[in-house]
């Protein structure tokens, strides 16, 4: 018998405000990498929902509270598809739309601090396509945005 794949997952969250996005910029250019941009989030914890690994993670890398509106749609990595690029972990990562709470909007760095992220920035909408956001999600972001389905059913 095959044994079970073991896939990381991840959430990350579009926190939408007055026609801007937040996203969290990264330089690691030293190691090799590239200057780059994602949106907050992180691996959801075995036993954790994703709307609640959403939450916690945004809280986490930026002091913002959040709650989720609805999932968006799903990036997949499978390492034999990729050459391995992004390491020998098969990964899902789960985009949810998320809104702001408490009405603070200003974000804090994470503790520990991440040593490759550099910075927080509100982007229009309009120009997610032109910057470097890992993965390419930008197009996505912008279409999900325009359709109000939330595709993650949570009830069995």
């Amino acid at each position: 018998m095959t044994a079970l794949p073991n896939i990381s997952v991840s959430v990350k969250a579009a926190i939408v405000h007055e026609g801007k996005i937040l996203l969290l910029s990264y330089d690691n250019r030293s190691s090799g990498g590239s200057f780059h941009y994602n949106l907050p989030g992180g691996k959801a914890r075995e036993g954790e929902s994703l709307r609640d690994a959403v939450s916690r993670k945004v809280r986490e890398e930026t002091g913002l509270e959040v709650r989720t509106v609805r999932e968006m749609f799903v990036v997949e990595y499978v390492p034999g598809e990729y050459g391995r690029n992004l390491g020998p972990q098969h990964k899902t990562q789960h985009n949810f739309l998320a809104e702001i709470t408490d009405g603070r909007t200003e974000p804090r760095m994470s503790e520990p601090a991440d040593p490759m992220q550099v910075g927080f920035e509100w982007v229009w909408l309009e120009e997610i396509t032109t910057l470097h956001i890992l993965p390419r999600v930008g197009q996505h972001i912008l279409n999900a945005l325009k359709d109000d389905r939330d595709v993650l059913v949570d009830r069995w």
